[in-house]
């Protein structure tokens, strides 16, 4: 018998009103029914939004692509592992980034290496293979760095970022014509120099380059405040640092000594006039030489750096100094020297004196020095 023929013969020897009562309570069971699906697609709807994550491996599994990728990846991607992820999850995870193609050949070198998966964030590539994708995880991928040697100026650093792949144009609007106060430090100098501080720096896809220039300005800043400067004082601080660094070695006492020496040319017992006459400076203007000593031409220049025509210091740094040369310019040596030169540039031997006469004579070693070397004294 069809159910058809079941649900009219069921009716049989029931009244009228019997029979009307049995048709609403079979259509009250058919409006709960709806109603029930409805809230069931709305629970899912949403949980949906939750939940596909989590089974979308399982979709990718049943219908996405069986293959895996080959090589290294091309382009680097950000991947945050939340604490307590199961591998399947980071599957999905990079399932769902692009970094693998699906999540059964990434698991199974899970299972094959016994790895366990750290929570935090992760340097990936998009287009690995599970192979590598297992062992950035194991093995992080170290994100690409650039170190500003102390010493450095502003147009040396700029070539380093630069070479480190950034857009040259960004690199150039980040620094030209720039001064700590565009970067929020409230100190008066004509330029940057001096305010990127000498460090290595984290690089990736994220940064600019005035995301990477903010963290040397921030840098140097922080170094202020554990020293103690304040921002009044910092600009001549540092520029007498940067001079220290470009003309004596690293040791604590020449440093501190050629610090002293210059704050004694420029106070009222100076014997140059007030004029620091360092070689130095006059390098920055006109490009620096390995041994740092410059011509009678140069050292006819306009240049409010050339300080042997421009009394006091000049208007800011000429490099980034290294926290050893800004400790000395804090703590100079006592002493009356007035002069100083490096006898010996290959040893860093630096003679000192408190007259001219006898600067002289010490002037005559350094010669002696060049003659033997073939070096062209200008």
């Amino acid at each position: 018998m069809s159910p058809i023929t079941e649900e009219f013969s069921s009716d049989e020897g029931l009244t009228r009103a019997e029979v009307r009562a049995k048709k609403r309570r079979r259509m009250m069971r058919r409006r709960r029914t709806t109603t029930i699906v409805i809230i069931c697609i709305l629970v899912f709807g949403i949980g949906g939004f939750f939940g596909v994550r989590a089974a979308g491996g399982v979709f990718d599994d049943l219908f996405g692509p069986k293959g895996d990728y080959e090589g290294q990846g091309t382009n680097e991607v950000s991947i945050e592992i939340a604490p307590g992820s199961s591998a399947r999850t980071v599957a999905n995870q990079l399932v769902e980034s692009g970094v693998i193609m699906n999540s059964e050949p990434f698991l199974d070198e899970i299972e094959r290496r016994d790895a366990t998966i750290q929570a935090g964030t992760w340097t990936m590539r998009e287009k690995m293979s599970s192979k590598a994708a297992v062992e950035a995880l194991i093995n992080p991928i170290a994100p690409p760095k650039i170190t500003v040697a102390e010493g450095k100026q502003v147009e040396e650093i700029k070539s380093i970022m630069i070479e480190s792949g950034m857009n040259a144009d960004e690199v150039d609007k980040a620094l030209d014509d720039k001064t700590p106060k565009d970067y929020g430090l409230e100190i008066d100098s004509p330029s940057l120099e001096g305010y990127l501080y000498p460090a290595t720096y984290d690089l990736n896809k994220q940064k600019t380059a005035e995301d990477i220039v903010q963290e040397m300005v921030d840098k140097t800043e922080t170094e202020l405040d554990e020293l103690g400067i304040e921002n009044k004082d910092a600009n001549r601080i540092l520029t007498l640092a940067s001079l220290v660094e470009k003309e004596s070695p690293g040791d604590p006492e020449v440093r501190s000594k050629v610090a002293r020496v210059f704050l004694n040319r420029i106070s009222e017992k100076s014997q140059t006039g007030g004029l620091l006459q360092s070689d130095a400076t006059v390098a920055y203007i006109h490009g620096a030489r390995s041994d740092l000593t410059t011509t009678k031409k140069e050292r006819q220049s306009d240049s409010p750096y050339n300080t042997y025509k421009k009394k006091g210091l000049p208007p800011g740094p000429i490099n980034s100094p290294s926290k050893g040369a800004v400790e000395a310019a804090l703590e100079p040596a006592d002493g009356d020297w007035q002069f100083f030169v490096a006898t010996n540039p290959d040893t860093g031997e630096t003679k000192f004196a408190d007259n001219f006469e006898d600067h002289k004579k010490n002037v005559e070693i350094y010669r002696k020095w060049l003659r033997e070397h073939n070096k062209d004294n200008g």
